[in-house]
């Protein structure tokens, strides 16, 4: 049924930017000290942001196994507060990563008129570890962590690169984003690096818009790195 709901919405057209041309843009917004924010859209965040306008709740609640899950994504569904919040997260987002051959994010870019402008391979967050400039830009400007993985990821940080960074667990699920939005902001930082699921595109929204930081989606990528040694430039 998820084809015949989405087979009227136009094909999503758009050429990925590079992993350097996406590490260069995060470079030169930190350099400057201009707002930026990056966001992914994925499996979870695709039918936060189709509920009630693509995909009907009924239908997701009889389809979607983690829809009364908080942990899957960062909410429960529905949840149109975090719909909306999201959406406009992407509207205003600098970068988007997303899955241009899948029908779904095909949907949701088409339903809501979303250009396909500066948009990336959505998981070329987890090869970013393995991307000796991006690692050579968290020596060189240390970001905040915020996230589950934080407390880890800044250990590892600290053994791979020598450096100490800020870092916050202040989000477990949708009802935390407005409280970790306000811890984030009272510590001193440049950019941060954000594993919160959905609401990763929320607060990487109001991190940039309202204070003026450099915010990245980071998803899964820190979980990466620390369950397997070897996904890391472990010398820069």
């Amino acid at each position: 049924m998820e084809g015949s709901i989405i087979k009227k919405y136009a094909i999503l057209k758009g050429k990925y930017l590079s992993e350097g041309e996406v590490v260069n843009r995060i470079k030169a917004a930190i350099e400057k000290g201009k707002p930026f924010s990056m966001v992914r859209i994925g499996d979870g965040e695709c039918y936060i942001l189709g509920q009630d306008q693509v995909f009907p709740v009924d239908w997701i609640r009889e389809n979607i196994y983690w829809f009364n899950d908080p942990f899957y994504c960062g909410t429960t569904i529905p949840n149109l507060e975090a719909r909306d919040r999201c959406l406009q997260a992407v509207r205003n987002a600098d970068l988007i990563g997303v899955f241009t051959g899948q029908e779904v994010p095909q949907a949701i870019f088409s339903a809501y008129k979303i250009p396909a402008d500066n948009i990336f391979y959505a998981f070329l967050n987890v090869g970013l570890p393995m991307y000796r400039p991006f690692v050579e830009l968290i020596k060189k400007y240390p970001p905040l962590l915020v996230g589950r993985p934080a407390a880890g990821f800044a250990e590892l940080l600290s053994e791979k690169l020598g450096i100490e960074v800020p870092y916050l667990d202040c989000v477990q699920s949708y009802q935390d984003v407005d409280n970790c939005i306000e811890m984030m902001a009272r510590i001193p930082h440049r950019w941060s690096l954000i594993s919160a699921g959905i609401n990763a595109l929320i607060i990487s929204d109001h991190m940039a818009r309202e204070y003026g930081k450099v915010a990245v989606d980071f998803g899964h990528a820190p979980d990466m790195v620390l369950d397997n040694e070897n996904y890391w430039l472990a010398e820069v």
